[in-house]
């Protein structure tokens, strides 16, 4: 099994371990301009093909006496920049002096046939007893490979450390910003002082509403990006890992390295002292956060920790008989599944029928601060959209854009016009519960995530509507669901006192 993960210098560390469970895995850093999919040229588990950026790795493993993986590579064609490396337990003269064994002929005719260079030095052996059975080919120029035989890595084989150079930048999405620390939130404030002078005041056309909603829209994201930090997914270390932990750790490898294949006394008395250190740490950790329990909201905390949602990467997306592999293509055939499966053309006739109203059900156009507060910020933190304004950000400044936003919404209301910032949705796919079969697109649902002063002005009209159908009669008495204390739940609660 190949252990593998890029660093920022373009170095690429495979460390070869003893296969148990899966025989093949790879490991890719989680870092801004490192895009990585998954391939699949052919159904097996000893072989695993990953497209990183530009360059494509093939991490192989052959079992000795069994070549079903093996004939599976050698009958691939790599593409232009290609690097394959893995554990193919075979002998030949480019690599180690002495007999053929382990069909080392046809892997070495095969590399040269494709123009793939052999990277190991000659007569170095990947592992404690001498042979050299850990390969590493590649159609990169200037591509090296060393044997790092220091490195313990609880296995019988040494770490190969390979270097690609020109590996490529993959473009990196803008990313989110967060602004929640006391220092943030005060710098946030005092940047949406300084440039509120230049908000404009006119709302008396359409093209006016547009312009003052994204002067707002651009002037808290500005702020938010200078006072804020972005946003990197990245792990944590576990909670409970101390210093002693760390101590312990670095002493029982130094330890494996005197000793790289591990089976002295002195090695399995570091590893019992190693793990005995691990389990006090973590029974003392736990027994502090269990005294420490005062409400329910420090339990849901601890309960969130434990479930955590894991590195899931969703299989291949199956789509009007394509299989889509690559996250770009898969997310370019769910917007197409989900978003684009209708047209106008698909659309009801016109179902309105012109009436004579017996009396017209006022709707009135002023709107006063207390009412844009209570829609836009005394709400719940919800997702932000993708101007990444969230609540917490509009409360702080509120003070501020308050007066603005009052009067956007009354201008909304008096032209009948939803501002063009507001329009744009942030799209997410999520998982539907309950469905295993996760490679059709009607295992997915699409979420909209929307700007939260859009939600805000939308928030607003819908409370006045169900007012007004409640107040008016417009609605029957009876009627149940999306309106204010007529929730289908009071419903439930009152049947049985009917």
């Amino acid at each position: 099994m190949l252990s593998c993960c890029k660093s920022p210098g373009q170095k690429l560390n495979m460390a070869a371990v003893s296969p148990k469970l899966t025989p093949v895995m790879t490991y890719v850093r989680r870092r801004p301009g490192l895009t990585a999919d998954q391939r699949r040229p052919a159904t097996t588990r000893d072989i695993l093909w990953l497209t990183i950026n530009n360059t494509t790795i093939v991490n192989c493993y052959r079992q000795p006496d069994f070549d079903a993986a093996l004939d599976i590579l050698l009958a691939w064609s790599p593409p232009s920049r290609c690097l394959v490396a893995g554990d193919f337990n075979a002998k030949h003269y480019s690599w180690q002096t002495g007999r053929l064994d382990g069909r080392g002929d046809d892997i070495a005719h095969w590399a040269a046939e494709n123009r793939l260079s052999l990277l190991n030095p000659t007569d170095v052996p990947t592992n404690p007893h001498g042979n050299t059975i850990d390969l590493a080919f590649s159609s990169v120029p200037l591509s090296e490979a060393v044997v790092e035989d220091h490195l313990a890595t609880s296995s019988d084989h040494f770490t190969l450390s390979i270097a690609l150079p020109e590996a490529g930048v993959a473009p990196i999405p803008p990313g989110k910003v967060r602004v929640t620390t006391e220092d943030e939130i005060k710098r946030f404030v005092d940047l949406v002082q300084y440039g509120s002078v230049d908000i404009p005041a006119p709302t008396t056309t359409i093209d006016d509403l547009d312009a003052l909603a994204s002067a707002l829209v651009r002037l808290l994201q500005a702020a938010a990006k200078v006072a804020g930090r972005p946003v990197r997914k990245q792990g944590r270390s576990a909670p409970w890992w101390t210093e002693e932990c760390r101590l312990a750790a670095a002493e029982y490898r130094a330890i494996r390295r005197v000793y790289p294949l591990g089976f002295c006394r002195d090695v399995q008395l570091a590893k019992k002292d190693f793990q005995k250190v691990v389990r006090q740490a973590k029974r003392l950790y736990w027994r502090n956060l269990i005294d420490s329990f005062n409400d329910s909201a420090s339990v849901f905390k601890a309960v969130r920790w434990l479930k955590s949602p894991g590195a899931f990467q969703p299989p291949p997306l199956e789509a009007d008989g394509v299989v889509h592999e690559t996250q770009l293509d898969k997310a370019n055939a769910l917007r197409r599944a989900t978003l684009e499966r209708r047209t106008a053309e698909d659309d009801i006739p016109d179902p309105w029928v012109p009436v004579t109203a017996a009396r017209p059900i006022p709707f009135a156009q002023d709107v006063s601060l207390a009412e844009v507060q209570d829609a836009t910020i005394r709400t719940g933190n919800t997702s932000p959209g993708s101007d990444n304004i969230t609540v917490k950000m509009l409360k702080a400044a509120w003070h501020i854009i308050g007066e603005h936003v009052r009067s956007l919404y009354e201008g909304c209301l008096r032209l009948g016009h939803h501002p063009q910032p507001f329009r744009e949705a942030e799209v997410v796919m999520i998982a539907k519960p309950g469905r295993r079969n996760l490679s059709t697109p009607r295992a997915w649902r699409p979420i909209s995530l929307l700007s939260c002063l859009g939600k805000g002005l939308e928030r607003l009209i819908a409370r006045r509507l169900a007012w007004a159908s409640i107040h008016y009669g417009v609605l029957h008495p009876q009627q149940a669901g999306a309106l204010p204390k007529r929730s289908k739940r009071s419903l439930a609660d009152w049947s049985p006192h009917w």
